[in-house]
């Protein structure tokens, strides 16, 4: 989750170069002690990995956002890009066009990853049955072949 977290922070701050790593760093640290105490407090280690699982989805699905917030970010923050040149206008479509492919990359791995984050996460920790006597299906579990004596 820290991982995934400072991910995200590092490429939407990443036009400051100043900041971005800085800022990358300190909330890698920050989602670190999130992680373990939303880890320390859950019940069981199942329950532990299925807040920390779902939580990596959540952030995987926000790595498209930061790839636009880091793309207007780009071209705001680029002196290069005056409009009031030509080499600006295509310095501005440029960092668009590029900004465009950086998020659909993002989108496309950020969408694989949560997925596969959050088929995981809810499937480990959750309660195997539910409360209950079961013990009438028992006799139905009965495989051998011949005339079945309940």
């Amino acid at each position: 989750m820290a991982i995934m977290a400072a991910i995200c922070i590092t490429i939407t701050f990443a036009a400051s170069p100043e900041k971005g790593g800085n800022w990358g760093a300190i909330g890698f640290f920050i989602f670190w002690v999130i992680g373990m105490v939303a880890a320390f407090q859950a019940r069981t280690a199942g329950k532990a990995w299925r807040r920390l699982l779902i939580a990596s989805s959540v952030l995987s699905f926000l790595l498209p956002i930061s790839a636009v917030i880091y793309t207007g970010s780009f071209i705001a923050t680029n002196d290069a890009m005056d409009p009031s040149r030509l080499e600006g206008i295509a310095g501005i479509a440029g960092a668009a066009f590029g900004g465009g492919l950086l998020s659909g990359f993002m989108g496309f791995v950020g969408f694989f990853l949560g997925v596969v984050f959050l088929i995981i996460g809810l499937l480990v920790g959750r309660d195997q049955y539910p409360k209950g006597n079961y013990s009438h299906h028992e006799k139905n579990l009965d495989f051998r072949p011949g005339p079945k004596t309940f």
